[in-house]
């Protein structure tokens, strides 16, 4: 019987090539209404090979455009939500012969051929360079342009070319994907054709208008010129600019209208275009329409429209992407109750089987699907908005949503583990969280356990909400040390995507911070001195920064974690490390801001090995690393200055036997003249420690008393070692004793 079955389908397949036209006809209308909305019957023909008969009938002019029609149809039915098969369609060498029939006068041949192209655009993997050929591209823009010669007709030829331009903007949007695609795009005239296709004399036929919003919102994304482009480019419409005309449709009854006009000044907002007028528009406009849309959804999803639906999965992530690194838009948020909001949204999301990490019995309909997506774009909302402000994180904290953010760690969907991760970094960015709300939530085993997350982007996430949890104030760190954290982090630190290096070695640095000896030394037994020493030489600079600040933190508090630093490298690596760095750091200072921080990591390192005994001190005295520390003395950096000044305070120690030679080699090297260049330095701090380095130099060795001159090893470690919290911009803040904080 099933052989019967599979014969029937396998003859459709031996029938398009047949002489016949009318069995050919008859064979792929066969075939498209088998396998629209059937999965297995997809599979089941891709197993007959239809792809490359298909592809065939694109391409030979012996079959009629009814033909071809057909077998785009088949093609984007195919294709659609399967990867494998887009890739199979692909590498069968579908994309060309459909780029070529484009050339159609036939607007339904071009319409099949398009969706089915922009079915094929679904998968990330599906390559771009063949649709970014001069001849296509062009083709494809020119079609941006409605034919206005049926507006008088009957609405179904009347829709006809809109429908045209409809698909055509929705494939600009699948091939905007980086700023070269954007550009060329532009180039080729496509935003005005775009937002001429977004005013009022479109209104009959919104579907244009909503594709041609979100092709212009692809365009914009993180692209500067583009933006300034589109909000200065003429527009023929009743509003007379730009963005009254965006303004405009925000107000929009359709949600699908709305969102796509908030994703697109939203876009716009982030590119840094410096519009004041914009950024009170987004304050009193786009972003309550946007909190107004962060409703709990309909609990029977397929009641709901397609459109509604949409909407309410991806406000969310476009709340998330508007207020965040922006203060303002985050207190206009909070005041706007959008915690309360997500929080309802989230909860409504959760089951009694997820409260027991119970997921054998998890299904994936329609349902479970539309609250998967509202889960995740909803967490990623609520990492953005309490990323900063303590009083944000209490909120959350507070909607009781940490057990959800917990659960979550463990759904079998990767996007949700990883926004659960990104919420976990944003709260642990609290001294107190850290202390109290997250220990208790039990967070750290399942965090632990992303460390080795099938998908890479969680093991990401996880590494850098680690790099916090890890904090020496935190009782997590114990619970880590404990259970093979250690371990998984070097493992992570062999790996061949930077990201995860460079949170990984961060993680690692925070554990050493203010660690006893014998915690260092369990670390490095793990890490090793070798790959700490490749570490710092890293192509990756952040990589290179962290990694000297985790030789710094070794290298912290007593002589024999000093001893054990340079025993660990060797004399000649650590020689190495310091003078190739701080030569490097002369040679490219002032040309990215990158380049300052790891010579500023360095001379603290530096720092806390010259606060070591007179074998340490005399090791690093070397001419060239001297010269260096000489020309850093008026750097414009001024954390450079105060570390330049901190190492010669410990080399002129005056308890220390060694002082009037490191004094002497220090004045023949004109350092006491360079400090009076910066006696009248802007900056407190550095002025301060410059008045006490040239009183070492002025008075005799013997008169000299500075209990200061210890202070590195018994003051905040901030100065010696440091202790960085991990936050999306790497800002530096100050909070409770520990001045020198970073949050990832």
């Amino acid at each position: 019987m099933l052989t019967a079955h599979v014969g029937k389908h396998q003859q459709a397949v031996s029938s398009l090539s047949s002489s016949n036209t009318d069995e050919q006809f008859k064979a792929v209308r066969f075939i498209k209404n088998a396998i629209i909305g059937n999965i297995t019957k997809k599979k089941l023909y891709m197993d007959l090979n239809v792809s490359p008969i298909l592809i065939k009938i694109l391409s030979d002019n012996i079959y009629n455009n009814d033909m071809k029609i057909q077998a785009s149809v088949i093609i984007g039915s195919i294709a659609n939500g399967n990867e494998q098969n887009i890739l199979r369609l692909v590498e069968d060498g579908a994309i060309k012969p459909l780029l070529e029939l484009f050339n159609t006068e036939d607007p339904r041949l071009y319409e099949a051929a398009a969706r089915a192209l922009k079915a094929l655009l679904e998968s990330d993997k599906t390559p771009h360079d063949t649709i970014f050929e001069e001849q296509y591209l062009k083709n494809i823009i020119s079609h941006l342009k409605p034919c206005d010669s049926n507006l008088s007709g009957s609405i179904a030829m009347r829709n006809n070319p809109y429908r045209i331009s409809e698909v055509t903007a929705q494939l600009i949007s699948k091939i905007s994907i980086n700023t070269e695609e954007q550009n060329k795009i532009a180039h080729h005239e496509a935003i005005p054709l775009l937002l001429n296709l977004i005013t009022s004399k479109y209104n009959f036929y919104p579907k244009v208008q909503e594709a041609a919003l979100e092709a212009l919102s692809c365009l914009c994304k993180e692209n500067k010129d583009i933006c300034m482009k589109v909000i200065n480019s003429p527009i023929d419409d009743e509003s007379g600019s730009t963005i009254k005309s965006l303004l405009n449709l925000v107000h929009s009854k359709r949600p699908e209208m709305k969102l796509l006009a908030i994703t697109c000044l939203t876009n716009i907002y982030r590119s840094n275009t410096s519009n004041t007028d914009l950024k009170k528009d987004i304050l009193l406009i786009v972003l309550p329409a946007l909190i107004k849309l962060l409703n709990i959804p309909d609990s029977n999803v397929l009641s709901q429209s397609a459109q509604i639906t949409n909407a309410q999965e991806r406000a969310p992530m476009v709340f998330s992407y508007l207020i965040s690194e922006d203060k303002d838009l985050q207190k206009a948020a909070m005041e706007g109750d959008a915690i309360t909001k997500l929080a309802n949204i989230i909860k409504m999301t959760s089951s009694e089987d997820e409260e027991q990490n119970n997921y054998e019995n998890y299904i994936l309909t329609n349902t479970t699907l539309h609250k998967e997506r509202l889960r995740e774009s909803s967490l990623f909302a609520i990492a953005s908005i309490c990323a900063y402000e303590e009083d944000y994180r209490k909120q959350v904290i507070e909607a009781k949503l940490l057990p959800i953010i917990v659960q979550s760690m463990s759904h079998p969907n990767f996007g949700i583990r990883m926004a659960a991760c990104h919420c976990t970094k944003s709260l642990s960015r609290s001294v107190k969280t850290l202390r109290t709300s997250l220990v208790d939530s039990g967070v750290i085993n399942p965090l632990l356990r992303l460390l080795s997350d099938p998908d890479i982007q969680v093991q990401n996430v996880a590494c850098a909400a680690l790099c916090n949890v890890v904090l020496d104030f935190s009782p997590m760190k114990k619970v880590v040390l404990e259970n093979g954290g250690v371990q998984r982090l070097v493992t992570l630190v062999h790996s061949t995507n930077s990201s995860l290096r460079l949170n990984a070695i961060w993680a690692l640095k925070n554990i050493v911070f203010s660690a006893e000896s014998q915690i260092k030394d369990k670390i490095m037994k793990e890490l090793g001195w070798d790959q700490l020493y490749t570490l710092i030489n890293d192509e990756e600079l952040d990589i290179q920064e962290q990694a000297i600040n985790l030789l710094r933190n070794l290298a912290c508090s007593n002589e024999y974690d000093i001893e054990e630093t340079i025993k660990g490298l060797g004399e000649t690596r650590i020689i190495n490390i310091f003078e190739t760095k701080l030569q490097w750091g002369i040679q490219n200072t002032n040309t990215n801001p990158k380049v300052d921080n790891i010579i500023i990591q360095t001379i603290w390192a530096l720092v806390n090995i010259y606060a070591g005994n007179e074998e340490h001190k005399k090791l690093l005295m070397t001419d060239n690393i001297l010269n260096c520390l000489f020309q850093f003395i008026t750097h414009k950096n001024e954390i450079i200055r105060l570390a330049v000044i901190w190492c010669c305070l410990n080399l002129t120690n005056p308890d220390d036997i060694g002082t009037p030679e490191r004094k002497k080699k220090l004045i023949s090297l004109n350092f006491p003249n360079a400090f009076k260049i910066i006696i009248n330095d802007p900056k407190i701090d550095v002025r301060n420690k410059v008045k006490e380095i040239l009183k070492h130099f002025e008075e005799p060795v013997e008169k000299q008393s500075y209990n200061t001159l210890l202070m590195p090893l018994n003051r905040s470690e901030s100065l010696l070692s440091s202790l960085s919290l991990q936050n999306n911009n790497q800002s530096e803040v100050n909070i409770e004793e520990f001045e020198d904080l970073r949050f990832y």
